[in-house]
């Protein structure tokens, strides 16, 4: 249960790709929240934390997930990871994942090349990507793009799905639905402003993740369905 991207390739049907920059404040406010979501069973939260800093925007991201069999732990997974950007651009991200045990360091900082990556056993230079930042929506404008949990490029391809109506736990929303497919493999959708409002892919173990919006809206823009 991973980090998932979008990468789009040539022959994708693409809405229009919003701007570069993005200003997470305008379209969330301080914070997103969204429960973890498997097989029907909420098993864990994801939030965003949005911060105004000297040097650009912190966005701080944490998930935590324990998945439980007759109430014997069987999985978890926790990741903490801190991004700061600055005009739209990635200035660096350091972020720490334990999946179930296994124990990963991803730090990657921005220089002339691009970025340069560091991971538990590697190190190397990459050009101009995003970082898998789902509340980010220039990663439809397509483009490898960073996995911070594991420290790999991704390289994946999205097709547009049209609009959708998005349940939410705050009511719902009409959202534009995207596939993407390559490296990974899932479902994203992203409301008419550019907001992230959910998230679906099937785990290793063949169960299906959902990401439920708690709140993924700025409190003065919520817009639900018709």
């Amino acid at each position: 249960m991973g980090a998932f991207a979008l990468c789009a390739g040539a022959d994708a049907a693409l809405a229009e790709a919003p701007s570069s920059v993005v200003d997470p404040f305008r379209l969330y406010g301080n914070e997103i929240a969204f429960d973890v979501v498997r097989d029907g069973d909420v098993v864990g939260k994801y939030t965003i934390h949005f911060t105004r800093t000297d040097q650009g925007v912190l966005a701080e991201a944490k998930v935590d997930v324990d998945v439980n069999l007759l109430f014997v732990p069987v999985y978890s997974l926790t990741y903490h990871a801190r991004e700061l950007w600055s005009d739209g651009e990635l200035q660096s991200i350091e972020a720490f994942t334990n999946d179930d045990g296994d124990l990963i360091h991803v730090q990657a900082t921005r220089d002339a090349d691009g970025l340069e990556v560091k991971t538990n056993d590697q190190s190397f230079e990459t050009e101009e990507v995003l970082p898998i930042s789902h509340w980010n929506p220039a990663l439809l404008a397509g483009g490898p793009l960073l996995n911070g949990m594991t420290g790999e490029v991704e390289e994946v391809q999205v097709f547009e799905q049209g609009l959708d109506t998005v349940s939410t736990r705050n009511g719902a929303l009409r959202a534009r639905h995207y596939l993407y497919s390559g490296d990974l493999n899932g479902e994203i959708w992203y409301d008419e402003e550019g907001r992230w409002v959910k998230l679906r892919f099937r785990a290793k173990d063949g169960s299906m993740i959902d990401y439920i919006c708690r709140k993924c809206q700025a409190p003065t823009t919520i817009t639900k369905a018709d």
